[in-house]
Protein backbone atom coordinates (compact mmCIF):
# COMPACT_ATOMS: atom_id res chain seq x y z
CA UNK A 1 0.00 0.00 0.00
CA UNK A 2 2.82 2.43 0.76
CA UNK A 3 4.28 1.84 -2.69
CA UNK A 4 0.98 2.94 -4.22
CA UNK A 5 0.94 6.11 -2.11
CA UNK A 6 4.53 6.92 -3.11
CA UNK A 7 3.76 6.39 -6.81
CA UNK A 8 0.59 8.46 -6.52
CA UNK A 9 2.48 11.28 -4.80
CA UNK A 10 5.17 11.26 -7.47
CA UNK A 11 2.55 11.30 -10.25
CA UNK A 12 0.72 14.25 -8.68
CA UNK A 13 4.00 16.14 -8.23
CA UNK A 14 4.93 15.58 -11.89
CA UNK A 15 1.53 16.86 -13.03
CA UNK A 16 1.82 19.98 -10.87
CA UNK A 17 5.34 20.79 -12.02
CA UNK A 18 4.55 20.19 -15.69
CA UNK A 19 1.48 22.44 -15.54
CA UNK A 20 3.54 25.14 -13.82
CA UNK A 21 6.09 24.93 -16.63
CA UNK A 22 3.42 25.69 -19.25
CA UNK A 23 2.11 28.59 -17.14
CA UNK A 24 5.62 30.00 -16.85
CA UNK A 25 6.11 29.66 -20.63
CA UNK A 26 2.96 31.64 -21.47
CA UNK A 27 4.06 34.51 -19.22
CA UNK A 28 7.23 34.96 -21.30
CA UNK A 29 6.90 37.77 -23.82
CA UNK A 30 6.74 37.07 -27.54
CA UNK A 31 9.65 39.21 -28.74
CA UNK A 32 8.83 39.56 -32.43
CA UNK A 33 11.85 41.83 -32.93
CA UNK A 34 13.98 38.66 -32.70
CA UNK A 35 12.25 37.20 -35.78
CA UNK A 36 13.66 37.37 -39.31
CA UNK A 37 12.02 36.44 -42.59
CA UNK A 38 13.37 33.08 -43.80
CA UNK A 39 13.88 31.51 -40.37
CA UNK A 40 12.89 27.88 -39.95
CA UNK A 41 10.32 26.90 -37.31
CA UNK A 42 13.13 25.66 -35.07
CA UNK A 43 15.08 28.91 -35.48
CA UNK A 44 11.98 30.98 -34.70
CA UNK A 45 11.31 28.92 -31.58
CA UNK A 46 14.91 29.43 -30.47
CA UNK A 47 14.76 33.18 -31.18
CA UNK A 48 11.50 33.57 -29.23
CA UNK A 49 12.82 31.36 -26.41
CA UNK A 50 9.49 29.62 -25.98
CA UNK A 51 7.43 26.82 -27.46
CA UNK A 52 4.53 27.51 -29.80
CA UNK A 53 1.10 27.48 -28.20
CA UNK A 54 -0.50 25.63 -31.11
CA UNK A 55 -0.70 25.12 -34.84
CA UNK A 56 -3.64 27.22 -35.98
CA UNK A 57 -3.85 26.16 -39.62
CA UNK A 58 -1.98 24.20 -42.25
CA UNK A 59 -2.51 23.74 -45.94
CA UNK A 60 -0.72 21.84 -48.67
CA UNK A 61 -0.79 22.94 -52.32
CA UNK A 62 0.46 19.88 -54.27
CA UNK A 63 0.40 21.62 -57.65
CA UNK A 64 3.01 24.14 -56.48
CA UNK A 65 4.67 21.87 -53.88
CA UNK A 66 3.94 24.47 -51.23
CA UNK A 67 3.01 23.86 -47.61
CA UNK A 68 1.76 26.71 -45.44
CA UNK A 69 1.61 26.33 -41.66
CA UNK A 70 0.40 28.95 -39.20
CA UNK A 71 1.83 28.61 -35.69
CA UNK A 72 0.52 30.56 -32.71
CA UNK A 73 2.70 32.00 -29.96
CA UNK A 74 0.93 33.51 -26.95
CA UNK A 75 1.85 35.59 -23.95
CA UNK A 76 -0.04 36.65 -20.85
CA UNK A 77 0.47 39.67 -18.63
CA UNK A 78 -0.34 37.57 -15.57
CA UNK A 79 -4.03 38.43 -15.64
CA UNK A 80 -6.60 37.26 -18.14
CA UNK A 81 -5.17 39.30 -21.02
CA UNK A 82 -3.58 36.94 -23.52
CA UNK A 83 -1.89 38.33 -26.62
CA UNK A 84 -1.28 35.93 -29.48
CA UNK A 85 0.77 36.15 -32.65
CA UNK A 86 0.53 34.03 -35.78
CA UNK A 87 3.69 33.08 -37.59
CA UNK A 88 3.23 31.97 -41.22
CA UNK A 89 5.71 29.39 -42.48
CA UNK A 90 5.89 28.54 -46.18
CA UNK A 91 7.85 25.32 -46.78
CA UNK A 92 9.24 25.63 -43.22
CA UNK A 93 10.51 29.18 -43.77
CA UNK A 94 9.06 32.19 -41.93
CA UNK A 95 7.13 34.28 -44.44
CA UNK A 96 5.38 36.79 -42.14
CA UNK A 97 3.84 37.25 -38.71
CA UNK A 98 0.95 39.23 -37.32
CA UNK A 99 -1.18 39.60 -34.20
CA UNK A 100 -3.88 36.94 -34.05
CA UNK A 101 -7.40 38.06 -34.88
CA UNK A 102 -10.89 36.65 -34.42
CA UNK A 103 -11.34 35.89 -38.13
CA UNK A 104 -8.64 33.26 -38.41
CA UNK A 105 -5.47 33.12 -40.48
CA UNK A 106 -5.60 33.96 -44.16
CA UNK A 107 -4.15 30.96 -45.98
Amino acid sequence: MTTFIKLFTVAVAIMIFSSCASIIDITKNVNTSALRIGMTKAEAQTALQKKPYSTVAARNYPETKTTIEVVQYSQSNGQENIVSYWLYFVNDKLDRWEPANKYGPAI
